[in-house]
């Protein structure tokens, strides 16, 4: 069988290797670079950058750690040769891949003429690709505020900001949202005056309100200033400066404006409603398996709105992938006998401020909503020897259980570590695990994982278990 996948992003490239895997005959078309916008602006090179940040932090604080050594300042021209040579080697890798499956990888702007036919542009000239099913994985773009002006040279999105044009002495954050907090961890990091404006009464919004509390006073602690429950009315440009005129008449002068208010699904122009494919807004309509209203076409990722997240576009990719070859292939439809589906509950959700955050499942209140009796246990790493030698001692480990199984319904980590620890937490939810058993589990001493011990040790006395 032949599939065609738009996109090669993490999903797209994801759900063609897949394919590949299983026996198909794979086509995929990418408008510019394998990897998307996560490997070539936005998680890998954001990732990159806040490693340089935490050095420049760090080494303000080394008489904390008995070190005598100046301030670091920013080189950026290593600093973006070093993001750029890391980019360039995980995209020869995905490429690599490609040639390995035996993947044909069509370079152009692609787009929907028919229910199973996509016509890629590139260079002046149209090509036709038919197939007999098509997974869609167009992504998302960076959405931009009608009210602020995008041709301003001075306000910029993510796409400039991991561009690394330069490190402002003053920038203002539009959106308090993980990527508006991530650049402002990386710039006040690197000593820019930061200011942060959030529509909404709290930092993070949708997440915990311990957690939303934790980020926010972190953030302060390095000097960002926060603005909360407003926004900018106007923002304009006089020679050098920015003035942002926030809604209760607030003026902030900064260098640069930064828009990071999220992303939208990148569907505009690319033929699918035309298609027939059914549209909610921006984003494609699917159902449990990722299949659109038209027969044989699938959709994925961002695209498809929900958690915009790439780790959750690579796994829908592989879902959407066996369940396309499964309707034509019956060795893959033995070898998977019921449709694809993602259990989203079991899915972490990371920040990658200072300190970091990693949330999975439910929090209390969501809980309590769903109609669960839910208990709450917070364990702090104030009393941890790892997390007190490594300086950041600051934060805790908050799990969500059901009241008289012990289940686990959640968990929000702030701390050091905690976008690698909360998988700890994720796998016992999917495997169906309960707080009695990551009690019963022996955690090394010293690490940071011991708190998530400490805190399932005191949600089983809650619960009954």
């Amino acid at each position: 069988m032949r599939i065609l996948v738009l996109g090669g992003g993490p999903g797209g490239y994801g759900a063609a290797f897949e394919a590949a895997r299983l026996g198909a005959s794979v086509t995929l078309v990418e408008k510019e670079f394998l990897g998307g916008t996560c490997l070539n602006w936005g998680c890998v090179p954001t990732k990159t950058i806040l490693r340089s940040a935490r050095i420049a932090l760090d080494s303000r604080k080394a008489e904390e750690f008995g070190l005598r050594m100046d301030p670091a300042t920013v080189d950026i021209e290593r600093l973006m040769e070093r993001k750029q040579s890391i980019v360039s080697e995980l995209r020869s890798q995905i490429e690599a891949s490609a040639k390995r499956l035996k993947v044909d990888v069509v370079y152009g702007e692609g787009r929907l003429v028919g229910p199973k036919t996509v016509r890629v542009t590139a260079e002046g000239k149209d090509a036709d690709y038919e197939a007999d099913a098509v997974i869609l994985a167009t992504g998302s773009v960076v959405f931009k505020l009608p009210s602020i002006d995008h041709t301003l040279e001075r306000v910029w999105t993510s796409d400039e900001a991991v561009s690394l044009i330069g490190i402002p002495d003053r920038v203002l954050v539009v959106g308090g949202g993980v990527i508006g907090l991530e650049f402002a961890c990386a710039y006040a990091s690197f000593g820019s005056e930061v200011h942060v404006v959030e529509l909404t009464s709290a930092v993070l919004p949708g997440n915990d309100k311990r957690v939303q509390k934790a980020a926010q006073a972190a953030l302060e602690a390095m000097g960002v200033r926060f603005y909360l429950g407003t926004k900018a009315d106007t923002v304009e440009q006089f020679g050098d400066t920015m003035v942002t005129t926030l809604e209760d008449g607030t003026m902030i002068e900064t260098d640069i404006v930064l828009s990071a208010v999220g992303r939208k699904p990148n569907s505009e122009g690319l033929g699918f409603p035309e298609a027939g494919i059914e549209m909610d807004r921006a984003a494609v309509k699917v159902d449990a398996h990722f299949r659109t209203n038209v027969p044989g076409v699938y959709a994925i990722g961002d695209l498809i709105g929900g958690m915009m997240l790439a780790h959750v576009a690579d796994e829908e990719g592989l879902c959407a992938a066996r369940n396309a070859v499964r309707e034509f292939e019956a060795a893959a439809a033995t070898r998977f006998p019921v449709l694809e589906a993602i259990d989203y509950e079991a899915i972490p959700a990371c920040v990658y401020t200072f300190p970091e955050i990693g949330v999975v499942g439910r929090t209390r209140d969501g809980a309590k909503e769903s109609g669960l009796n839910a208990v709450q246990a917070v364990a702090k790493y104030a009393a941890n020897g790892k997390a007190l030698g490594e300086g950041e001692a600051e934060g805790f480990v908050q799990l969500v259980a059901e009241m008289g199984t012990g289940r686990i319904l959640g968990a929000q980590i702030v701390g050091p570590h905690a976008v690698e620890t909360i998988h700890e937490v994720a796998l016992a939810m999917r495997n169906g695990l309960t707080v009695k058993a990551i009690v019963e589990t022996v955690h090394a001493h010293p690490t940071v994982s011991e708190v998530i011990k400490a805190a399932a040790m005191d949600a089983a006395g809650k619960c009954g278990v």
